[in-house]
């Protein structure tokens, strides 16, 4: 009887709905299996193991290295016994390429050695990670302090050195100092720009990085993950010797800003995400803005390198920076955001931008 009554309820509804249906009770599963990050507050720096297994970016076509102007230099799936793994919202090379540093909206960061075979990415040795501290030296303490989105070098060389840290929930912009295996700060910070306050607390300050060269070399640029303009743009500033004025980037689809890396030219590249979640369909998007186009007040818009979906080896890619190769070639490096998700995946991946 109560079967028959079920197959007389699923008749009455359409296709449509129990497709709808599904989708919720799969993203309701997906958040579910969302593991809680990790706490901090007792963390201290220690080596990990990081292990990493190859992919390749094109899943159909694994032969497939060219994509426009972007050349595949390799990419791993990262994982790790530590619970303190995962999260990763920003990623630094050394100017070298051989370090990186990145950090997680957990609160901590994650220092490696990067090892290569035959010119393409292999795996991270002397893999350490720690907390971003407060300024009593301690672990930042409160939950709502330690979503860390943005990573800039100050001065680019050597993975040990000065940075800036995007935070997002209690928006700031705060300096630490990575030396001798650890995190000390906050040492200082700049102010957020007026034309990123009011920025809501989900979709803050995920963009941020220094200009390389060009006419506003020094110059800090920052976006908001989503801050839209009447007109449905993208929100930004560029803030120089304590000054900052307005930067708009051109909305194209649902796309979001999610991390900002400068180029030695001093042109400036804009990672971005679309995420639907009544679909749960998700891309992630490149673009290169020249560095002749960046000026205060200007109207973003620039060049698009990459544009993918599921159809590629791709997850919740949230930060990007670049780097120079051996032959002078633009390397650009990628990490995603796994949630601490065990249906997401921290991924590593690299590309070479040719030259036009």
């Amino acid at each position: 009887m109560a079967s028959a009554r079920l197959r007389g309820i699923l008749r009455d509804i359409s296709p449509r709905t129990l497709v709808l249906s599904a989708v919720l009770v799969i993203g309701g599963i997906i958040a579910a299996a969302a593991a809680q990050k990790a706490d901090i507050a007792a963390l201290r720096p220690q080596a990990i193991t990081v292990s990493a297994k190859p992919f390749d970016f094109d899943r159909a076509n694994p032969e497939q290295k060219t994509f426009g102007r972007l050349e595949w230099r390799g990419g791993l799936i990262l994982s790790s016994s530590s619970e303190f793994f995962g999260g990763y919202s920003d990623i630094a090379l050394s100017a070298d390429g051989e370090k990186l540093l990145m950090i997680s909206d957990a609160g901590s960061w994650l220092s490696a050695t990067i090892e290569h075979k035959d010119g393409r990415l292999s795996g991270l040795g002397d893999a350490r990670i720690g907390p971003i501290p407060q300024k009593d030296g301690r672990p930042l303490q409160r939950t709502r302090d330690r979503d860390s989105e943005s990573l800039v070098a100050l001065r680019p060389g050597g993975i040990e050195g000065r940075y800036l840290i995007g935070f997002e929930g209690r928006h700031r912009i705060e300096e630490y100092v990575f030396e001798k295996g650890a995190m000390r700060g906050p040492v200082g910070g700049i102010a957020l720009p007026d034309q990123l306050k009011r920025m809501s607390r989900n979709a803050g300050l995920e963009g941020m990085t220094m200009l390389r060269g060009g006419d506003h070399a020094g110059a800090v640029v920052a976006f908001a993950e989503r801050k839209l303009t009447r007109d449905g743009d993208h929100t930004g500033a560029m803030t120089l010797a304590g000054k900052s004025k307005p930067l708009f980037l051109k909305r194209h689809g649902e796309f979001d800003v999610v991390s900002l890396a400068g180029l030695k030219d001093g042109s400036l590249l804009i990672l971005e995400r679309s995420f639907i979640r009544a679909t749960l369909k998700l891309d992630t998007r490149l673009r290169l803005i020249e560095a002749r186009d960046i000026r205060p007040g200007a109207m973003l818009e620039g060049e698009v390198l990459l544009e993918a979906g599921r159809s590629y080896m791709i997850d919740n890619f949230e930060g990007v920076t670049a780097t120079e190769g051996e032959n002078g070639e633009t390397l650009i490096t990628l990490i995603s955001d796994d949630n601490f998700s065990f249906f997401q995946s921290t991924l590593l991946a690299q590309f070479a931008l040719k030259r036009r």
